[in-house]
């Protein structure tokens, strides 16, 4: 867990984004998810360090692939809420519908873009 730059939001290992209070806490796959769902709780989102937030918003901007769930750590496509990944998006797609997961775009342009990228890596 790192800390963001926000009052009690936490990047989670998973690229997540948790806002913790009262013991409790609310996530969402991004910051802006998260920033609705707290103002939904009428919970308070104040940014009590510039700089953490800012980079915050590039981290959370570069992990959003695309595709639901899906997001990079390291060198690997990871599928949040599970234990698949994959260096090939490709593999990971076969990997999540077999276990009967939802594979879907989220950002047409976006999983376009990562499913080009991704596949002139392996191509010979």
């Amino acid at each position: 867990m790192k800390f963001s730059g926000f009052m009690n939001v936490y990047l989670l290992d998973d690229n997540s984004w948790e806002y913790q209070f009262d013991g409790k806490s609310l996530k969402a796959n991004t910051l802006n998810e998260l920033e609705v769902l707290v103002s939904l709780y009428g919970l308070k989102w104040n940014v009590l360090d510039e700089n953490l937030a800012h980079e915050s918003h590039k981290i959370d901007e570069n992990n959003n692939t695309g595709f639901l769930n899906v997001y990079r750590k390291d060198d690997l496509w990871c599928y949040r809420g599970s234990d698949l990944k994959s260096q090939s998006l490709e593999v990971l797609k076969k990997k999540v519908t077999s276990q009967g997961l939802e594979w879907r775009e989220t950002d047409k342009q976006k999983a376009y873009k990562n499913w080009k990228i991704d596949s002139r890596r392996f191509e010979k």
